[in-house]
């Protein structure tokens, strides 16, 4: 499972840019589920009460090193696209396995996402 964090300025731009991204990522063949990220509420006494994340998702993928190389290539692409280029995604797959990107350019989209194949294919 990885958690996605979309920044894009303030609050309500992250949130609206994570749920168009939730959108597209459910019509991708190679995700398994993705949905929405919640938190613990820290209301006092409230029980069993988690809130939405703000601008986070999770997202369930089969952890083959093409399958992870695509989505991340796909996730790229859409952090290029023009009223997306002011933030960031980033994907934390737990174990100190993370990637930021921020308007990559392709080779440095490419070299991000095979540093972090080459430490998954390690582990």
């Amino acid at each position: 499972m990885a958690r996605v964090t979309v920044t894009a300025g303030d609050p309500e731009s992250s949130d609206r840019a994570a749920q168009n991204l939730l959108k597209e990522l459910h019509e991708l063949p190679e995700v398994v589920a993705v949905e929405q990220a919640t938190t613990p509420s820290d209301v006092p006494g409230a029980r069993g009460t988690d809130m939405l994340a703000v601008g986070t998702l999770l997202m369930t993928l089969a952890a083959t090193p093409e399958i992870l190389s695509g989505v991340l290539a796909y996730l790229g692409e859409w952090i290029r696209r023009p009223g997306n280029r002011r933030g960031e995604i980033e994907v934390d797959f737990g174990n100190d396995r993370r990637i930021t990107l921020t308007n990559p350019s392709e080779a440095e989209r490419k070299r991000l996402i095979d540093a972090l194949i080459r430490e998954v294919r390690q582990r």
